[in-house]
């Protein structure tokens, strides 16, 4: 019995030993074949601007093809549902910002959990975020609490856009809403530029988005920035104050940008496309593409990511959860 039990640990060792060189090969060889760098969110915002600048950076790095594919909807859940059911081999990405952590806190068919999903390559960079209004729809609001004030005296309250349900500036506009008592009417949009359309339109009375999407819109004076939704004032824009400045009962966090992978890819292949991923965002000329987009850059690599995805998920979850934010099916 002993030498049957000697000989069957034996043939386990053997047998584990075995793939460690067809996952070492594999490490080795990649990428084999072009790699699709998912963006869950429509064409023209910050994920997908950023995106396309670091997928041609990383295609040069990896001596590979990276090419951008967008899969909107639902919140960015459709992008990344498509990733984790692919091939965890290291050739698809995609990119993740906190909104897509909130999926499965807000929607109960949401059909991931970014904590135990997907496994991080690293943080890329932050995004911040920008209260904007059309001045030739709402010439009295200068600041936010004359948006305040706007919201109180119509009858029916404001709307305003974001890139979906769930997003920080959905949450963060709720929350405000609710601290200040007035109707705020949330009008979700597949990503930025849909909704800097509807804003340029009139359609929608605000708009709270990164400044990537809105940065050329201010800048022509089309649309005027009320308030900035990071902890200190934007070099951008020096003169705009932040939102805690105008009212201290807000809620608002930056928006970091990340890269991950399906959960189950080898360590090996997530480390090389970490490498490349620090790699490409320490060239000054990388950084600086990014930081004429609005951008910080802000590599950090996936240990730090995940953790992030974790804390961030438990932070937004208590705020939905406390308030009653929850999707209603």
């Amino acid at each position: 019995m002993k030498k049957l039990l000697r000989h069957s640990i034996l043939s386990i060792g053997v047998l584990a030993s075995s793939f460690l060189p067809a996952i070492s090969t594999a490490a080795d060889n990649f990428p084999s074949k072009p790699i699709t760098y998912i963006v869950p969110f429509a064409p023209g915002g910050a994920s997908d601007i950023g995106g396309r600048i670091l997928s041609e950076a990383l295609s040069k790095e990896l001596k590979q093809t990276v090419v951008v594919e967008n899969k909107t909807g639902a919140a960015g859940t459709i992008g990344l549902g498509q990733l984790i059911r692919s091939a965890p081999d290291g050739h698809t990405l995609s990119i993740v910002v906190p909104p897509n952590l909130l999926a499965p806190y807000l929607m109960p068919t949401a059909p991931y959990d970014l904590s135990k999903d997907v496994k991080a390559v690293g943080l890329t960079y932050l995004t911040p975020t920008v209260i904007a209004i059309n001045p030739k729809f709402h010439p009295n609001i200068k600041d936010l609490n004359s948006l305040i004030q706007a919201a109180k005296d119509s009858k029916n309250g404001l709307n305003y856009a974001t890139v979906g349900v769930g997003s920080t500036g959905h949450l963060s506009m709720e929350l405000l809403a609710k601290d200040l008592n007035i109707k705020l009417e949330h009008i979700p949009f597949r990503g930025s530029s849909p909704g800097v359309t509807a804003l340029l339109a009139g359609e929608i009375d605000f708009m709270f988005s990164d400044i990537v999407s809105l940065l050329s819109h201010l800048d022509a004076g089309t649309l005027i920035p009320i308030a900035v939704g990071t902890d200190d004032r934007l070099s951008q824009l020096p003169n705009v104050p932040t939102i805690k400045e105008q009212n201290p009962k807000a809620n608002t966090i930056s928006t970091w940008t990340g890269i991950v992978v399906p959960a189950q890819t080898p360590d090996a292949i997530v480390d090389k496309l970490s490498a490349a991923l620090k790699k490409v965002l320490e060239r000054p000329e990388l950084q600086e593409r990014l930081t004429a987009i609005g951008a910080i850059p802000y590599y950090r690599d996936g240990a730090f990511m995940q953790k992030r995805i974790v804390d961030d998920s438990a932070f937004w979850n208590k705020i939905i959860q406390d308030n009653n934010l929850q999707q209603k099916n």
